[in-house]
C-alpha cells in the first residue's frame, strides 16, 4: 500500500512539473507575441498622429485660403495613411487547441482571452473604416494630384516623410474649392481620433500591464 502511495505521489509530482513547463513555456510565447504587437501599436499610434496634424493643416489653409507650399507636399501624402493591425494569434490558437486551463492564473488566463477576442477585434472593425475614408481619398487623387514620389524630398521640418513619400498637387485651387475634399479630411480625424483615443491607447496601456503581469507569473512558476 505504501509502495503504491509514493509510486502516485511521484507521478503527481511529476506531472505538476511537466504541467508547470509547459505553462511557462507558453506565456513566453504569448510574452513574445505580445511584445511585437506592443512595438506595432506604438508604430501605428505615431503613425496616425502624424496622419491627423497633416489633415489638420491642410484644414487650416483651405479655411484661411493660403497660397501653395512644397512643405505641404508630406502632409498630402500623410493623410493617405491607415494601419492594419496584425495581432499576432499563434500563441491564442495554440493555447485553445490544447488546454485553456494550462495558464493556472484565473485572472491572467481572462486577460489573455480578453486581448485576443475583444481588443482586438475592434481595432480591426475601426481600422476598416479608415480604410474606407482611403479609398475614398484616392479618388481625389485622380483629379487634383501627381502621383506618389517616393524618392521626393520633404521640406517640411515638423513632420516627417511618410513611408510613400510626398504628394504633389497639380491643380491646388480646385482642390482648396472641393468641398467634399475638406469634409473627408473631417471625417478621417474624427476616425482616427477614435481609433487613438478609444481602441489603440487603451490598448497600448493594457498589453504593457499584460506583459507585465506575464513576466511576474513566469518569474513565480520559475
Amino acid at each position: 500500500m505504501l509502495g503504491i502511495l509514493i509510486a502516485f505521489n511521484l507521478e503527481q509530482w511529476s506531472e505538476t512539473r511537466s504541467n508547470k513547463r509547459k505553462e511557462i513555456e507558453i506565456l513566453k510565447e504569448f510574452k513574445r507575441a505580445l511584445t511585437a504587437d506592443l512595438l506595432e501599436m506604438r508604430g501605428n499610434i505615431d503613425f496616425h498622429e502624424y496622419s491627423i496634424r497633416s489633415s489638420r493643416i491642410i484644414l487650416k489653409v483651405i479655411k484661411e485660403n493660403l497660397p501653395y507650399h512644397d512643405s505641404l507636399d508630406v502632409c498630402f501624402a500623410h493623410t493617405h495613411a491607415f494601419s492594419v493591425f496584425s495581432g499576432r494569434v499563434g500563441p491564442i490558437e495554440q493555447l485553445k487547441n490544447t488546454n485553456l486551463a494550462i495558464v493556472s492564473s484565473d485572472s491572467l488566463r481572462l486577460e489573455i482571452i480578453s486581448m485576443y477576442d475583444e481588443v482586438y477585434p475592434r481595432i480591426r472593425m475601426v481600422e476598416l473604416a479608415i480604410r474606407r475614408d482611403y479609398e475614398q481619398l484616392r479618388d481625389f487623387d485622380k483629379l487634383y494630384f501627381d502621383a506618389y514620389n517616393f524618392d521626393g524630398v520633404s521640406t517640411n521640418k515638423n513632420i516627417p516623410p511618410s513611408l510613400w513619400g510626398i504628394m504633389r498637387p497639380l491643380n491646388f485651387t480646385g482642390l482648396k474649392e472641393n468641398p467634399e475634399y475638406a469634409a473627408l479630411l473631417r471625417a478621417r480625424i474624427s476616425n482616427q481620433m477614435g481609433l487613438l483615443r478609444i481602441h489603440y491607447i487603451p490598448a497600448e496601456k493594457s498589453l504593457s500591464n499584460l506583459l507585465h503581469q506575464i513576466d511576474k507569473e513566469i518569474k513565480k512558476l520559475e
